[in-house]
């Protein structure tokens, strides 16, 4: 039975791949995924933006 907080033997344990590898392939990923998710966050913030913008020249025009 283990006990708790028993370390485990990783020794014979061999993966694979490295760290490198996942780092590589993390990266390779946020680089295919990054650009769809800023442009979701562009397409969320464009309303708020237009609208600001619209009312900074509509306070100027009113003075």
């Amino acid at each position: 039975m283990f006990a708790v907080g028993a370390g485990i033997d990783l020794s014979g344990l061999s993966l694979p791949f490295s760290v490198t590898d996942v780092i590589e392939s993390v990266n390779s990923l946020l680089g295919w995924v990054g650009p769809f998710v800023l442009l979701a966050i562009a397409l969320g913030f464009a309303p708020k933006i237009i609208a600001f913008i619209k009312s900074i020249f509509g306070r100027a025009a009113s003075r």
